[in-house]
């Protein structure tokens, strides 16, 4: 039997009269003449049972109220309540009306006495003097009856209880075995699940690699291109080839990115207020290269006037742009495209409609979730299946929605991004300004006046941003660790110092930190270089003293302008 059988059969067998069965041991002996009493309880001791007597009726009655008797022997002529009245109140009383009465007498009683004795319930009619034969033969029927009854009422409450037990050990078992069945049944479930993930998981990193390579190989047939002619000036096709497909890495890295932030809640919008027609036509503005390359017509419908909204400009720009690079991605070339903006109530719409491949119905409910590649492209790619799942976490942070029609395949599709108007209440509140975008403009010192530090462990990283900064005719150092880059910053003052994180040994807040302690009057302006770019990573920066945070890839145009504001401090 199982344990956990066992333990469930003592809570439910509570309902089972489990009380023991109580032994009857004594004869109950009613007369008021000593000799009498002794005599039958000298008659009566064979039997082995307790005597136990009352000189009067209503003594015996007292006896009965807390005792339990097998038998009562009862005297007819007593004094005050006489035999046949005692053994009315005996019959009165639910405890005691079955109880064996056996009434004697002395005196000559005719036979309308004995049938009155019988009437009350007596079992025997005997006449003293008695005899011990006979009153130990007649008392030993009821005791015997006494015993057979409790041993009668003992088995049955052992059988009861055996069934019962029975049946709740059957009911226990069922109850384990269908747990044992449902716990299976879960376990299979989540095995499915587990290696539907792990299909998903596998399925996804294949995708990414070859979403990697793509870009990777015009990028890798632009450096052999360079090797072969390595004294030929770069063309600006080369230059546009390995622009864009950087780009391309850049953005998976930031999708990829993105993933992690939502999964961890840690995406911080930006809320202003503005123009959701100049969101949209900058969106497309930055869709328009690949839209021209598929060769498409795209549409844009303005409504007459602003549409305010209250947004994280940039998130919002990601999702069109996004909706708008599927548009372009899933139809084939020549095709058209039309985005829409309205207003309907108390929320902005806007539309994004092709003439694509359309989305299998089967689809359309799963297409926003992570990982989920949505379609076979109109070139016979895939995707990473993030862009969808990142623009309907992005639209509902702005406590909006993102839909999605089609009529399935080869039908076309349209995706219907929902946005709280800025009068609406439940549009965001917009942040509070706290500056400018950084100037891109040309820096007022003379370049080849500005000393400026390099520290960065890839050796490759840190000799083309050097080369970088002296084409622009600023002085430059570098150093590959931490130790040295602290040295250099030490010994030479540099107006800027553009330091890594992740250095060996002296990591990068490390050496902000020394300097800090070390050099307080130090005019060197710091700036974090690095793959790091949390909001965290941007407040730990920042405690540790550093005066600006570039996260990599950083452009050129970014690189300088940050250059630039940094020399207008020192200015």
């Amino acid at each position: 039997m199982s344990s956990s059988a066992d333990a469930a059969i003592p809570v439910e067998l509570d309902e089972v009269d489990t009380r023991p069965v109580i032994s009857i041991r004594q004869i109950l002996v009613v007369d008021n003449v000593d000799a009498d009493l002794k005599a039958a309880e000298a008659a009566l001791a064979p039997l082995d049972r307790v005597i136990v007597t009352a000189r009067s009726g209503r003594e015996a009655l007292e006896r009965l109220a807390d005792q339990e008797f097998a038998l009562v022997l009862l005297d007819v002529n007593m004094p005050g309540m006489d035999g046949y009245e005692t053994a009315r109140w005996i019959r009165s009383r639910e405890r005691t009306q079955h109880l064996p009465i056996i009434f004697t007498t002395g005196q000559d009683h005719d036979e309308a006495a004995a049938l009155r004795a019988y009437a009350l319930g007596g079992f025997d009619f005997l006449k003293k003097p008695i005899i011990p034969e006979v009153l130990r033969a007649k008392a030993a029927v009821f005791v015997t009856l006494q015993d057979r009854t409790e041993q009668l009422a003992a088995i049955r409450m052992e059988r009861d209880f055996e069934n019962r037990r029975r049946d709740y050990e059957t009911a226990a078992l069922r109850r384990e075995r269908d747990a044992e069945h449902s716990a299976k049944q879960e376990l299979a479930r989540l095995n499915a699940a587990l290696a539907e993930i792990d299909r998903r998981k596998d399925s996804f990193l294949a995708i990414l690699a070859h979403e990697l390579r793509n870009p990777l190989a015009p990028v890798r047939s632009c450096v052999d291109l360079i090797r072969t002619e390595p004294e030929k000036p770069l063309s600006p096709k080369l230059l546009e080839i390995l622009d864009r497909q950087t780009s391309v890495l850049t953005r998976l890295v930031d999708d990829l990115l993105d993933v992690s932030r939502i999964k961890a809640d840690k995406i911080e919008l930006r809320p202003e207020d503005v123009d959701l027609v100049e969101v949209i036509t900058a969106a497309i503005a930055t869709s328009q290269p690949l839209i021209d390359e598929r060769r498409h017509s795209l549409v844009f419908a303005p409504p007459r006037g602003r549409v305010p909204v209250v947004v994280d400009t940039v998130r919002i720009t990601q999702v069109i742009c996004n909706l708008v690079n599927n548009a372009a991605r899933y139809t084939a070339p020549g095709g058209r495209i039309v985005v829409t903006c309205t207003e309907a109530g108390d929320s902005a719409l806007v539309r994004v409609t092709d003439s694509g491949i359309g989305i299998p119905l089967e689809l359309q409910d799963s297409i926003f979730n992570m990982f989920v590649q949505e379609r076979v492209r109109s070139d016979g790619s895939g995707g990473l299946g993030l862009g969808l799942a990142l623009a309907r976490r992005l639209v509902e942070m702005h406590r909006g929605s993102i839909s999605v029609s089609s009529g399935g395949r080869d039908r076309g599709s349209a995706f219907e991004i929902q946005i709280p108007l800025a009068s609406s209440p439940a549009a965001l509140l917009p942040r509070a300004r706290t500056g400018g975008m950084m100037s891109v403009a040309d820096p007022v010192r003379d370049p080849t006046t500005v000393r400026t530090i390099v520290i960065d462990d890839n050796d490759d990283a840190r000799e083309l941003l050097a080369d970088l900064l002296r084409a622009r005719g600023y002085e430059v150092l570098s150093a590959c660790d931490g130790v040295t880059g602290l040295k250099l910053i030490r010994e030479h003052r540099p107006d800027i110092a553009l330091v890594d994180l992740g250095l060996p040994g002296l990591d990068g807040i490390s050496v902000v930190e020394q300097l800090r302690t070390e050099c307080p009057d130090l005019r060197t302006r710091l700036v974090a270089l690095t793959g790091y770019g949390e909001v965290a990573d941007l407040e730990r920066t920042r405690r540790a003293g550093f005066h600006a945070h570039l996260v990599k890839p950083a452009t050129a145009a970014a690189i300088f302008a940050c250059v630039a504001n940094q020399l207008d401090v020192l200015s």
